[in-house]
């Protein structure tokens, strides 16, 4: 279960929730975003959830861009970096695929690339597909590529 000041996501009515860390300023997080969209769009049985985690970004900003992005997903955050240090994130984007009793199914980059439209490789994209067919995923992890999250104990 994730819990932002709002609202509470839980697990259990979906295949698998879907976490992509993401950041405002990160070119590698913007360029995997429509990517996001069309999987939020394509797997609609799957929750995928935003997670905002950037300590040197402000909330005006962070607000303004997701809001332009139009992403289909919710982009909670994260301001103490608790769900980055739980999940063991390091980049944005970076992926979690969580079953519905909280099992990690997948960790990693959304793509094998660092600019999303240039991928050869798309993991998460490969992930739901197996899991939507009910197949095991055909991958475990991948290698996360963007920018580093700046954690608040950091700045």
């Amino acid at each position: 279960m994730l819990t932002n000041e709002t609202k509470t996501f839980t697990m259990e009515n979906h295949k698998a929730t879907v976490i992509v860390f993401l950041s405002a300023k990160c070119p590698c997080s913007a360029s995997h975003e429509n990517l996001l969209k069309d999987l939020a769009q394509q797997y609609k049985d799957f929750q995928f959830i935003g997670i905002h985690s950037n300590s040197d970004e402000t909330l005006e900003e962070t607000q303004k861009h997701f809001r332009e992005a139009h992403l289909l997903l919710p982009v909670i955050r994260d301001s103490r970096s608790q769900w980055a240090n739980k999940l063991g994130a390091l980049k944005t984007p970076h992926a979690f695929v969580l079953s519905p009793t909280g099992e990690m199914l997948y960790h990693g980059g959304v793509t094998d690339s660092h600019v999303g439209p240039s991928a050869k490789k798309h993991f998460l994209k490969e992930v739901l597909e197996d899991l939507h067919a009910g197949k095991p995923p055909r991958h475990k992890e991948g290698r996360a590529l963007g920018c580093y999250i700046q954690r608040a104990d950091e700045t």
